[in-house]
């Protein structure tokens, strides 16, 4: 049985904008991240928003040349031709979290909130393992908007899910 997972990563807010929206369902890393289908990615919108907005559900985990990344996911990644290069520049492997079901966190978990809870949180520059103890995921948890993820899902939450999931599928 695959273990999941929870990770914090840090992605800049027009990326997080395009989640939002439906446009972007394909991160991309220049490292690996070791972590298995059905993990959740919580994304943190790097500053000046400072705030926890998304948590996504891993749908497929892809090493590739940037070549074929491109190829494969130009269209969910939300990012020009000329930024995807220099973005790879360097390196002949990159990594794709493909996501499946995607939740906005209404309201978004701020950082003043996050480090009142947890004095020396910092955002992570590369990923972060969130523990089945951590403070930081307990936190997320009970958020009352994240009920949706192991409860009811809210409406709005509903709809983007349902954006999502349709962009995965095709």
């Amino acid at each position: 049985m695959t273990r999941i997972e929870n990770i914090l990563i840090s992605v800049e807010g027009s990326y997080v904008k395009a989640i939002l929206e439906g446009q972007k369902t394909v991160e991309l890393r220049r490292r690996a991240l070791s972590i298995n289908v059905g993990s959740l990615v919580w994304i943190y919108s790097k500053l000046p928003r400072g705030s926890v907005e998304l948590v996504c559900e891993t749908a497929k985990v892809v090493a590739a040349s940037p070549a074929q990344l491109w190829r494969m996911y130009r269209s969910r990644v939300a990012i020009a031709h000329a930024d995807f290069q220099e973005y790879f520049r360097g390196t002949d492997k990159g990594h794709a979290i493909v996501f499946g079901r995607i939740w906005a966190l209404e309201p978004a978990i701020g950082l003043t909130a996050l480090r009142e809870l947890v004095e020396a949180f910092q955002p992570p520059q590369f990923f972060k393992k969130l523990t089945h103890d951590s403070e930081e995921l307990r936190y997320f948890k009970s958020s009352s908007k994240l009920q949706q993820l192991f409860g009811t899902v809210s409406s709005s939450a509903s709809n983007r899910q349902t954006k999502s999931s349709a962009t995965y599928n095709h």
